[in-house]
């Protein structure tokens, strides 16, 4: 399988440094453009910049750029575009989560919302009021410049049409998963809270952004069935990893070490035998490898 030729420190941090100098250099650009519109108004964009530069391991965008790779993209411009689209979602989707989960903190800096509650203007009724509707512009705002750079990323219209349905979908599927989290099904034993993972996180952390990658390859049918068959089990691990870490033994009953090793077991034997750039082969296995647990 060729395994050692791409480690995981090469299938993570290469991508992913590319990628944010992509992202940061749009962001500025972006940043100026409000600012002639009115000059307090680049200060949305300028949030989402603080959010990019406090972290995050860009897992969305590299797995579009090795769904790409899969399918024998040869990368360039385009795709590293494409790939920092799906961050600027990702961020859209933190805000508002923080919002709905009343969170303090988001990589270890102030949330959206605390921040803009703390920095109210004098006068202002409800800080708090404040803070909530701008992190929701905040998050609306990182979900246009997504559609934005997606649109501009470079790619003919024959493979961006089909990479923009693909994109609709995976959207769909996080919001139904958020109002399924919401609701406290991920809390309602092993089989709910593996459906929840699926959506909430899987769609959009794994298999999603493999697809759109592929699919800007002009990747077949045949092998987003094979990326799928990988993705599926390695987004509830993503997911169920989290829990196991963060909630230990209140996570839901059979979500343990054991459970998200052999998710990931599972998605490294689905890419067994299938036709794919070898070196992209070699890289996923690497990142899903990166998630093992150690078993007590």
């Amino acid at each position: 399988m060729q395994r050692e030729a791409v480690p995981a420190a090469t299938a993570l941090d290469d991508v992913r440094a590319h990628v944010e100098r992509r992202l940061r250099g749009f962001l500025a650009e972006r940043r100026a453009s409000l600012a002639q519109l009115d000059p307090g108004a680049a200060t949305l964009v300028g949030e989402l910049e603080r959010l990019v530069e406090a972290g995050g391991k860009r897992i969305r965008p590299v797995f579009c750029v090795w769904g790409y790779r899969a399918a024998g993209g040869e990368g360039g411009e385009p795709i590293l575009r494409a790939a920092g689209a799906l961050e600027l979602f990702h961020l859209f989707a933190l805000v508002h989560d923080d919002v709905m989960d009343e969170s303090d903190t988001r990589r270890g800096v102030p949330s959206t919302h605390r921040r803009f509650a703390a920095e109210a203007p004098p006068g202002v009724p409800s800080p708090e009021r404040f803070g909530r509707s701008v992190a929701v512009l905040v998050g609306d705002l990182a979900a246009v410049l997504a559609d934005e750079l997606l649109l501009g990323s470079g790619f003919p219209p024959e493979r961006l049409l089909p990479a923009l349905r693909r994109y609709g979908r995976m959207r769909e599927e996080v919001a139904a998963g958020q109002l399924l989290d919401l609701r406290g099904e991920a809390g309602a034993g092993e089989g709910r809270a593996r459906a929840v993972a699926a959506l909430k996180t899987g769609a959009y952390t794994v298999e999603g952004p493999l697809h759109i990658g592929a699919i800007l390859a002009g990747g077949t049918p045949e092998l987003l069935e094979r990326l799928s068959a990988y993705a599926r089990p390695l987004g509830e691990a993503f997911q169920l990893r989290d829990d196991v870490i963060d909630l230990g033994p209140n996570a839901a009953p059979g979500v343990e070490p054991r459970t998200v090793n052999r998710l990931i077991s599972e998605a490294v034997a689905a890419l067994e035998g299938a036709r794919l750039a070898p070196e992209a082969r070699a890289a996923l296995v690497s990142l899903a490898e990166l998630l093992w647990l150690p078993e007590r």
